[in-house]
């Protein structure tokens, strides 16, 4: 009985700690693409940083040409770190299926009238 008690003192906190950990693991990952590049050029200069306003606001404003035009030239005209690669890589990959996606919705929507 004492070993019981003992047990469920030492678990259950044990258990809440390693399931608020997970949540708080699963919240850092929940960030958009938008604000992973944006935080990967946070520390760059205010040109670059006005680029990547422009980028999130086209992507936002679901003005996908733009934003991937705007990504092209940012990843492009500068030496990225593999963070800023990796964000403007996960963004452009987005917005392509994005734009593919919503091209097929039109496309089923002239179809259907």
């Amino acid at each position: 009985m004492m070993i019981k008690n003992i047990a469920h003192i030492i678990l259950v906190p044990l258990a809440l700690l390693c399931l608020s950990s997970c949540d708080s693991n699963q919240e850092k990952h929940k960030k958009t693409l938008e604000e992973r590049l944006v935080d990967s050029f946070s520390a760059s200069e205010n040109i670059v940083r006005e680029r990547v306003d422009v980028i999130v606001s086209a992507s936002k404003d679901q003005d996908y040409v733009l934003a991937m035009n705007e990504l092209a030239i940012l990843s492009a005209t500068q030496q990225n770190n593999p963070a800023q690669k990796q964000a403007i890589n996960l963004l452009m990959n987005q917005l392509r299926f994005n734009m593919e996606e919503a091209e097929f919705t039109a496309r089923s929507q002239r179809q259907d009238n």
